[in-house]
Formats: C-alpha cells, sequence, structure tokens
C-alpha cells in the first residue's frame, strides 16, 4: 500500500515512439495535453510491479492493438502467446507465476554430446534476435544457469542468457569460497558488460552510444526507452551519478552480481542478481506539451536484489554427489587391492600346503639309515 512517485512510463514510452515523425509527434502532443498527462505519477508497489494500473495512454494504445487484432483475425494470422498485455501498465503485469514471458526457450540436453549441457539452441524457435544487429544478436550461452560436469573447474567465464536483456550475460572467475561447507569457485558479473565500444570495442553492437556502463534494450521484446544497469550505476561512467544531487551511492559487493558454482557438477549453488531498470527522458522537439524543453536524465526507476541460495538441509546430498567419484574410486582401489591380497593369501595357503605334504612323504634320516643296512650285507646259504 506504500505510495511511491516515479516515471509516467506509457508517457514517456508513446513520445519516444512516435520520435522523428512530425505528424505523430504532432498529434502524441494534442492527445496528451487533452488528457492532461503528466510525466510523474503516484502509485502503489503492488500497482507498479504485478498488479498494473490503468492509464488513458494505455487505454488507446490498447484500442488501436485491438483494431489491428480484429483485422488480423479476418486475414487468419496467428496470434503471438508473447505478446505483451496492454490492458494496463505494470512492469511485471500477468507475468507473475507465467512462462509466456520469457518465450519459447530450447536448449541441449547432453545426450548426443554432454559438453554442450545446458547450452541454448533457439529463443522463440530463431537463433538470433533482432533486438541487436550482428553478433549481439546472436542467441548464445547457458539457458538458466544450466552448464556441463567440470566446465567451470576448466573455464575462467561463463555466459547465461537473459531474455528480458535479448542478450548474454557473462561472468569471470572470481574467488574460491564455501555454502554450507561445500567448495564453490565464485563468478562475477564482468565489468564488460555494460561498456560502451570505446571500453570494449566487442559492445560497439549493442548500440551503446551512450556513456559506458548502462546497457540499451531498448529494442528488446518491445520499444520503449528502458536501459539496464547495475544499481546506483556501480562501475558506470561518473556522468550517471553526477546527475542527481543525492540518493545514489554505489557500493561494491551489495550492489554487484554473481554465480557461486560447484566446479565438478557444475552446480550453482547460490547466486546473486542485482541489476537496475532505467528510463531515459530526454526532449522530443515535436511535443511541445511536456516534452519540448525536457532535460535528458537517465532516470533509475527501481533495481532488485534477488539472491537464492542452496537450503542447508540439502548441503549433504549435494555433498555426497560430489564426492561419490571420489568414493567409488577408492572403493574400485580398495577392491583392487583386497583381491590382490586375497589371491597372495590362496596362493600362500596352497604353497604351504604343498610343502607340507612334500615334508610328509619325504623319508626320515633312521627310514634311510636302516635301509641302507639292508643292503649293507649278503646272506649266505648254509650248506
Amino acid at each position: 500500500t506504500d505510495m511511491v512517485t516515479t516515471i509516467n512510463v506509457p508517457v514517456v514510452g508513446s513520445a519516444e515512439f512516435v520520435r522523428g515523425d512530425f505528424f505523430m509527434e504532432w498529434g502524441i502532443s494534442d492527445m496528451l495535453s487533452t488528457i492532461e498527462a503528466r510525466i510523474f505519477v503516484k502509485k502503489t508497489i503492488g500497482e507498479l510491479l504485478f498488479d498494473g494500473y490503468e492509464d488513458t495512454v494505455m487505454d488507446i494504445g490498447s484500442s488501436l492493438d485491438s483494431d489491428d487484432d480484429y483485422f488480423e483475425e479476418e486475414d487468419e494470422v496467428e496470434k503471438d502467446p508473447n505478446k505483451v498485455p496492454m490492458d494496463k501498465f505494470g512492469w511485471f503485469y500477468k507475468r507473475n507465476g507465467t512462462s509466456w514471458s520469457d518465450g519459447d526457450l530450447s536448449m541441449h540436453t547432453g545426450v548426443d554430446d554432454m559438453s554442450l549441457l545446458g547450452k541454448i539452441a533457439s529463443w522463440n524457435k530463431r537463433t538470433r534476435t533482432d533486438a541487436f544487429p550482428g553478433d549481439c544478436g546472436l542467441v548464445r550461452g547457458s539457458s538458466d544457469g544450466l552448464f556441463p560436469p567440470g566446465l567451470t573447474s576448466s573455464t575462467d567465464s561463463i555466459s547465461i542468457y537473459s531474455t528480458d536483456l535479448c542478450r548474454p550475460l557473462h561472468f569471470t572467475r572470481s574467488t574460491t569460497q564455501d555454502v554450507h561447507g561445500i567448495p564453490v569457485q565464485k563468478f562475477d558479473l564482468a565489468a564488460s558488460n555494460f561498456a560502451n565500444s570505446s571500453v570494449c570495442a566487442e559492445n560497439a553492437c549493442y548500440n551503446n552510444n551512450i556513456p559506458s556502463g548502462v546497457q540499451n534494450v531498448t529494442q528488446c521484446k518491445m520499444e520503449s526507452p528502458a536501459f539496464v544497469s547495475r544499481p546506483h550505476f556501480h562501475l558506470a561512467d561518473p556522468f550517471y551519478k553526477d546527475q542527481f544531487q543525492y540518493g545514489v551511492h554505489a557500493k561494491e559487493g551489495a550492489h554487484d552480481s554473481s554465480f557461486w558454482v560447484e566446479p565438478k557438477s557444475s552446480i550453482p549453488l547460490k547466486v546473486e542478481m542485482r541489476l537496475q531498470l532505467n528510463v531515459l527522458l530526454r526532449k522530443v522537439e515535436g511535443i511541445e506539451y511536456l516534452f519540448k524543453n525536457l532535460p535528458e536524465v537517465m532516470f533509475p526507476v527501481f533495481w532488485f536484489d534477488s539472491v537464492a541460495t542452496l537450503p542447508e538441509h540439502m548441503a549433504g546430498s549435494l555433498n555426497m554427489l560430489v564426492m561419490l567419484p571420489t568414493i567409488m574410486q577408492v572403493c574400485g582401489i580398495c577392491s583392487v587391492l583386497s583381491s590382490f591380497i586375497i589371491f597372495f593369501l590362496v596362493f600362500l595357503c596352497k604353497f604351504r600346503t604343498l610343502t607340507i605334504r612334500k615334508e610328509k612323504l619325504k623319508p626320515t634320516e633312521s627310514e634311510n639309515i636302516i635301509k641302507q643296512m639292508e643292503y649293507s650285507y649278503t646272506k649266505v646259504p648254509v650248506k
């Protein structure tokens, strides 16, 4: 029930949608002035996140969308199951407890090649996305943090594909830690993920034509002035922090993301994801109402802190699973040694038995003397 004053995303989004089209800008300006729209709104946390709230701009957009659906039905065009609901606005409206927003993900199971286990094969039956050009648009990386056994013990980086960002997130090896007594390898979100091309040349196709540290996701899923960064613009260009007089305080550790992975099984034991959603406010020359003299600001909307850890009561089972190969090797070695020892004892016993038998069959010294005496004289017959 707490009230929050924040960006009116439908209004800002409509202005960005018509940017560059003079007649559309004029029409949106007239519409926004008629309904007396505002750039900021005051809503409850529930309305902003999951419940959604009704908005006049959304109603108009929904009615236009319904007209398009009517003509599509006449043309017998198949509906998109991943289409974003337009009747209300909420950042996670109709997404809680559902899978439609992530789309159709296909991954390798490792049946034919265990090294491909968990690797994403396609998203919505495609191997690339239209959000970014070139290599940046390729669908690649792990699906939901599933990796082949042993991979994280032999590599310095792992990649996880995010359908909300339409791109993979790269994590680099950091330190060795432990979770409930189980040794794990920690992988931190790489500093180059949201860097622009002046810092990381490979990121040029991500269209981050802004100060470094913020990811452009304006073309991901639906067109909107949305950008993603670390909380409080952590590791980003000081430009973003300098936009505000107070309230932005980046802190190492508290605003980082990481994967804690058991190296032998490659099972994540702890996951920390902390990202911030921002909306870019900037002027639109053709929209005199609200946007004519608007200063350019990367406005943080909210950031989330999502932490998942293996329950302590499951640590024993996982530890046994991790130690199972070692236990089997030790058991195998013990079995071989035991077999060798048993074989040696059997051989020794058999050899001893044969020796005893030979000793019993061998004549004694007195018997040899008697035999010698029996043949030492000749019996002479009496005449």
